[in-house]
């Protein structure tokens, strides 16, 4: 019945592939789901929340992710949605996890939670870095577009240089293959935050979001000083885009860089731009600017719910800050 529904009416993903990935496989525990019935036993509703693991400020708190939220067409009206949405605050309530989060991507996605008297609690932007023109101006200039394009792109190569000439001459970078080790659970745990809150990126979870997932391969860079793993990038790659999907560790200033460049370098010749989404308060935002990035548009925004007048609830009221990449958006 739940496929069913989900190939009805979110079309676009392969949820006979995902399923038992993300529902049952989850290193934090099986997803939920609830279903909303018409008086006639007609199922017009579905909203699913999932397990994750996250560092709230220095502690490991088990939280879970609104995701497959769909109405049937003709039902989508405010009502429903609500009481879909009032449904995935269960497990909060219930003391099962510290707090749920949902990522709308778009204004129209707040219209349940403003009814609710919820506000976001930060948002996530959209990044890119441009590295040819080609496609963008044939789209312009068609069959025209040859020698523009040509001067274009070496205009970009040349503002694309200062960041691939700063990268670290101590770090070594190079793609990780296969499974994620106990390195980078240790990693993980160096670099817990007081007050900031992110999601847990252990060898378990590193393997179960990246090398297990059916639907999307991820490449992988590691950034080591003398063997010691300091940081990594995670990117994905499609016909003309490069996602930079998460990137972590210590050192930023050196590694981020050096990670970026060398992403950058192996995609400026066939590839047109690099994305990446990060929140504001994300220590990676300076990062992405010093190497070329630009902020172009609002992406999600993240909305939050603890059950009323608990410690994660005045946690949450005294804004703290949100260290979020696509790793946290995409459920």
């Amino acid at each position: 019945m739940l496929l069913s529904f989900l190939r009805d009416n979110l079309p676009d993903l392969q949820h006979e592939r995902r399923f038992e990935w993300l529902y049952r496989g989850n290193p934090d525990g099986l997803a939920w789901s609830w279903f909303l019935f018409t008086d006639g036993g007609q199922l017009v509703g579905l909203a699913s929340l999932f397990p994750r693991s996250m560092w709230v400020g220095e502690k490991q708190q088990r939280c879970a992710q609104v995701g497959d939220f769909a109405i049937t067409a003709g039902y989508r009206s405010l009502g429903p949605a609500l009481l879909l949405q009032r449904a995935t605050f269960t497990p909060v309530d219930q003391g099962e996890v510290a707090f749920c989060f949902d990522c709308p991507p778009h204004d129209a996605g707040m219209s349940t939670f403003r009814r609710l008297g919820m506000h976001p609690n930060c948002r996530v932007d959209r990044y890119a870095v441009p590295l040819r023109l080609d496609h963008r101006l044939r789209n312009q200039l068609g069959a025209a577009s040859r020698i523009p394009a040509t001067v274009g792109n070496l205009i970009l190569r040349l503002r694309q240089w200062p960041a691939l000439r700063h990268r670290s001459t101590e770090l070594v970078i190079d793609e990780h293959l296969g499974p994620f080790g106990e390195e980078f659970s240790q990693l993980d745990f160096a670099v817990r935050k007081a007050n900031v809150i992110r999601g847990r990126r252990s060898a378990t979870h590193l393997n179960w979001r990246y090398r297990q997932d059916p639907l999307q391969e991820y490449h992988v860079l590691t950034a080591r000083r003398a063997g010691e793993l300091i940081a990594l990038a995670v990117y994905s790659v499609s016909n003309d885009v490069v996602t930079i999907v998460d990137l972590f560790g210590r050192e930023l200033a050196e590694a981020a860089a050096s990670l970026l460049a060398a992403v950058i370098e192996r995609f400026r010749k066939s590839h047109q731009a690099v994305d990446a989404y990060l929140s504001p308060g994300n220590d990676l935002v300076e990062h992405f600017l010093r190497s070329g990035f630009r902020l172009r548009s609002p992406a999600a925004q993240v909305v939050a719910y603890a059950a009323p007048k608990s410690e994660i609830a005045q946690l949450l009221q005294s804004e703290p800050t949100w260290s979020f990449t696509q790793a946290e958006v995409h459920a």
